[in-house]
């Protein structure tokens, strides 16, 4: 097989794929970032307040550079922040023309996949006229960096993306063990990732099969890490909602948090797809060189 196939059948799918997931996010999260989620809190006094809800007061809350960079790292137990989703927002009321717009028809609902449920299970109703500020949220502290949204309240976007991680955070503290599984096998797909193109190349040129075999089988690995991250960020989404909504995220502004979550899912999902694409172009290629 030549370089075409490879181009035709992996590279032009994968790239319109990736290109498609991350128009998605983009274009999901700055629609709901407008929309006022009811709840008074900076972003990290948000992330404090799950948190602490869920039981996770060890878990640290801290800032990162960039936007949508937003993650939680079980190597550090800290959750990070990105400036982009905690810097100010003016977000608009939700009702009348413009809540009837955004929560109808945009796409898949979000809570396909970008992680837990964003809130981890709270508790006490936070929207609807609740207002949870810094000194509200039993054990809340001011934390470096943190920026105070405009006007007191966090949108829709930034509440989603928040719970989101804080659904991760929770999935680390029971011992999911789909979360468990994929740390487990972060190493071998990484080095899988990044050694089989090569051992692919040199079995290739050099024509030694079992070369091959072994740059495919460490592919596969890497092939594996994405698939199972599907049902973790997935999961980690249903977990947000979950801790959302009885917080006052109802209604329309679920619907938004929902596509948020989902619109970030499809991007695992086109990675996915597209390791896929390669491993079974990588496995054909090989099939071509023992015939």
């Amino acid at each position: 097989m030549g370089f075409l196939p490879y181009v035709l059948l992996v590279m032009v799918p994968g790239l319109l794929l990736t290109l498609w997931a991350a128009h998605r996010v983009r274009s999901t999260y700055s629609m709901w970032a407008k929309v006022d989620s009811g709840i008074s809190m900076s972003a990290f006094d948000f992330a404090r307040y799950l948190l602490n809800a869920q039981g996770l007061t060890e878990v640290k809350v801290e800032p990162t550079p960039g936007t949508l960079t937003d993650h939680y790292d079980p190597r550090t137990r800290a959750l990070r922040i990105s400036t982009g989703v905690a810097a100010r927002q003016q977000p608009s009321p939700l009702g009348g023309g413009m809540g009837r717009t955004m929560g109808r028809g945009f796409g898949a609902p979000m809570g396909g996949g970008s992680g837990a449920p964003m809130g981890g299970g709270s508790g006490a109703p936070m929207g609807g006229g609740y207002a949870y500020g810094a000194s509200a949220v039993p054990g809340a502290t001011a934390v470096p960096g943190a920026t105070e949204p405009l006007n007191g309240r966090l949108s829709v976007a930034q509440v989603a993306v928040i719970a989101h991680e804080v659904g991760h955070a929770q999935q680390h503290a029971s011992h999911d063990p789909l979360m468990a599984l994929r740390q487990t096998i972060v190493p071998v797909a990484q080095f899988g990732s990044t050694i089989a193109p090569w051992l692919l190349i040199a079995g290739l040129f050099l024509r030694i099969t079992n070369l091959m075999l072994v740059g495919l089988v460490f592919f596969a690995a890497a092939v594996a890490f994405t698939f199972i991250t599907l049902p973790v960020e997935f999961g980690a989404s249903r977990r947000a909602l979950a801790f959302v909504e009885p917080m006052g995220l109802t209604g329309e502004r679920a619907d938004g948090a929902r596509q948020v979550l989902g619109a970030a899912g499809w991007t695992y999902v086109a990675a996915a797809l597209t390791a896929l694409l390669t491993f079974l172009y990588y496995f054909m290629l090989v099939g071509g060189t023992r015939r």
